[in-house]
C-alpha cells in the first residue's frame, strides 16, 4: 500500500471516530481543540457538554485565567502553588507522575557517533568517550551530586529521588530494594583518585594520562528549573575537580545534538512513560543510531538486551514473571550509571473548587472525565 500522503489525510485533522466519553468537533492551530460529549458513550455519557483544551505558552497567563475563571483547570508549576492554594475558589492535585528527570552521559566519543548495531543485529563496538566511557567518573558524578538541596531548593520540594528506571507508581515492576545514589562528595573524590583522575598541577582540575576531567553540560533555555539545576550541577562537580561547561541553549538544538549524539552530559527528562515498564528504545543498542535514536547516551549492554526482548515475550503478558526481568533490568541501569536520575516527576493540577469527580493519577488526567460534574448545576 502507499502511505506517501498520510500526512494529508484530513482525518489527521478532523477525526471522526471515537469510542471514549467525548468525541472530536474542532481543531484550530495554536489555539485549541474541542471535544463534545459522546452520547453513545458505552458506560454512559458524561455530565459535562465537551471540553476545550487550550494552548496558553505562558505560565503566568495560564494561572490568571484560572483565577478569572476563564479557564477551569491547569497544570500548575511548582512556584505557583502557595499562590493557588490561598485562593479559595481553587483547589489543587498532587500526585507521582509518569516521568522524571536525569543527567544523560554520552558513553561514546561525540566526536565520532556510530550506530549501535549493524543490518544484522551484530553489535558494532562504540568509540569510547575520553572521560565519560570510564565507569569510576559515572559513579563520582552520581556521589557528587547533593540530590535533597535539588530536590528542595530547584524543585521546589516538588520531586522526589528515584534509584533507577522504573518508577514506584509501576508497583508491579519497580523494585524498592535498589537505593538511589547518596550525596558523597569525599567519597566521590576519592573514588576519582583511585581511578587515576588526579589534579597534579593544583589548577584544581582532575586528569588522567593528560586528559582533563572536563565535559560539556547542555539543557533547554526557558526551562528554569533544567537551567538552574545546571548551574547547581556544575558547581557541584566543580568542588570534586570536575571542569563543567554548562550552557543553557535552544530546545531545537538540543535535540539536534542529542539524536546526533554530539554531546557530553544533558539534563533532561521523559514524560508521559504511561504503564508499562518497557523502555527499550531509551537502552536497547538498536536504538542507538545517531540522527534518530532515542538511545542517544550509546549505551551498549547486551545482557540488557536480552532481556528488554525477554520481557516482551512472556506468554499471557503475566505481570509476577515480567517484572523479574525488569527488576534486573533496574540493577544494572542503577549500576552502569548512563543516566543520574535525578528527581521523579510530580503533578500538580490546580482546578475551580466547583467542580468534582475529578481524580488525576500517575497516568492519565482525564481518565474519569465522565464522572467530572459542576457542583453548581445539577448532575
Amino acid at each position: 500500500d502507499d502511505f506517501s500522503d498520510i500526512m494529508e489525510n484530513p482525518m489527521n485533522e478532523a477525526p471522526t471516530v471515537s469510542a471514549g466519553p467525548l468525541t472530536f468537533q474542532s481543531w484550530t492551530r495554536d489555539d485549541n481543540t474541542i471535544l463534545v460529549r459522546n452520547e453513545s458513550y458505552a458506560d454512559g455519557a458524561p455530565f459535562i457538554d465537551g471540553m476545550i483544551w487550550r494552548i496558553v505558552p505562558d505560565p503566568g497567563a495560564r494561572l490568571a485565567q484560572l483565577q478569572s475563571g476563564e479557564v477551569d483547570t491547569i497544570g500548575v508549576q511548582p512556584e505557583q502553588i502557595t499562590t493557588v492554594d490561598a485562593d479559595p475558589n481553587l483547589k489543587r492535585f498532587n500526585f507521582k507522575d509518569d516521568g522524571y528527570d536525569y543527567i544523560g552521559l554520552n558513553l561514546a566519543d561525540p566526536a565520532d557517533p556510530q550506530p549501535g548495531m549493524d543490518e544484522d543485529g551484530n553489535l558494532i563496538e562504540q568509540p569510547p568517550h575520553p572521560v565519560l566511557s570510564d565507569p569510576a567518573v559515572r559513579l563520582a558524578i552520581a556521589h557528587s551530586l547533593d540530590y535533597a538541596t535539588i530536590i528542595d531548593n530547584v524543585y521546589l520540594g516538588q520531586g522526589y529521588q528515584i534509584a533507577s528506571n522504573v518508577l514506584p507508581a509501576m508497583e508491579w515492576a519497580h523494585d524498592p530494594a535498589i537505593q538511589p545514589y547518596d550525596y558523597d562528595p569525599a567519597l566521590a573524590a576519592q573514588i576519582l583518585d583511585e581511578a587515576g583522575w588526579v589534579d597534579d598541577d593544583g589548577d584544581g582540575i582532575r586528569a588522567k594520562e593528560g586528559v582533563a576531567l572536563e565535559l560539556g553540560l547542555m539543557t533547554n533555555a526557558g526551562n528554569t528549573t533544567r537551567e538552574d539545576l545546571g548551574v547547581l550541577v556544575q558547581d557541584q562537580l566543580n568542588a570534586v575537580g570536575f571542569k563543567i561547561n554548562f550552557e543553557a541553549i535552544d530546545f531545537g538544538t538540543v535535540v539536534e545534538n542529542l539524536l546526533g549524539q554530539t554531546f557530553d552530559m544533558v539534563i533532561i527528562g521523559w514524560t508521559g512513560l504511561g504503564s508499562d515498564p518497557n523502555d527499550d528504545s531509551f537502552w536497547h543498542t538498536q536504538y542507538d543510531t545517531p540522527g534518530s535514536g532515542f538511545n542517544f547516551v550509546s549505551y551498549q549492554n547486551p545482557r540488557i538486551n536480552e532481556l528488554l526482548e525477554q520481557g516482551i515475550q512472556v506468554p499471557g503478558c503475566d505481570p509476577a514473571e515480567r517484572a523479574v526481568f525488569y527488576q534486573e533490568i533496574q540493577q544494572i541501569i542503577h549500576d552502569d550509571i548512563p543516566y543520574v536520575f535525578i528527581s521523579g516527576g510530580v503533578g500538580n493540577v490546580g482546578y475551580n473548587a466547583r467542580w468534582e469527580g475529578l481524580n488525576p493519577g500517575a497516568w492519565q488526567f482525564y481518565w474519569n472525565v465522565e464522572q467530572w460534574y459542576d457542583t453548581t448545576l445539577q448532575p
